[in-house]
């Protein structure tokens, strides 16, 4: 259960620095297209719960780091050399090659996927003005690829 609210989390954190983010690129999109004469005015309306959201999420992902850093001290079992972050186990063995595994097809699905995400940028013309929303939320969704990945290969492992 851990392993899924840790990878939530991070999740979370992703989605909502991503929204923070093109909150700010499309006001800029909004002033480059007022500025080329595209529209004559806008108005802004700025989301305040992604920046909520983001901080709450890095406040618990802070405090998790540091529970689960004290928690695998305290282990005698535990491989304190193998422990990385707070969703990753490192009770026994087993669990440290499993882990191992699935970070490595994490790095293959996020290598290969990132690839073809930056690749398609190509197909759209002038997305910072028409289609700011494309490259932000792609650029975004590498970590949450990987992430998954992570987390659907380790489950797959650990119940072999």
């Amino acid at each position: 259960m851990k392993i899924y609210i840790m990878i939530f989390l991070r999740i979370m954190l992703f989605i909502s620095l991503a929204i923070m983010v093109f909150d700010y690129l499309r006001v800029e999109q909004l002033f480059i297209q007022m500025e080329r004469g595209y529209i004559d005015e806008f108005s802004v309306g700025i989301i305040k719960w992604p920046g909520y959201v983001f901080i709450s999420v890095v406040g618990l992902l802070i405090a998790a780091e540091i529970i689960r850093f004290f928690q695998v001290r305290k282990n005698k079992n535990s491989i304190l050399s193998a422990y990385l972050t707070a969703e990753y186990d490192v009770s026994d063995e087993r669990a440290v090659a499993n882990t191992h595994k699935a970070v490595s097809l994490a790095f293959v699905v996020i290598l290969t996927y990132s690839f073809f995400m930056i690749g398609s940028y190509l197909f759209i013309p002038n997305y910072f003005i028409d289609h700011i929303w494309y490259p932000m939320f792609t650029t975004a969704s590498i970590p949450i690829v990987g992430l998954l990945t992570y987390l659907i290969t380790y489950k797959a492992l650990a119940n072999n």
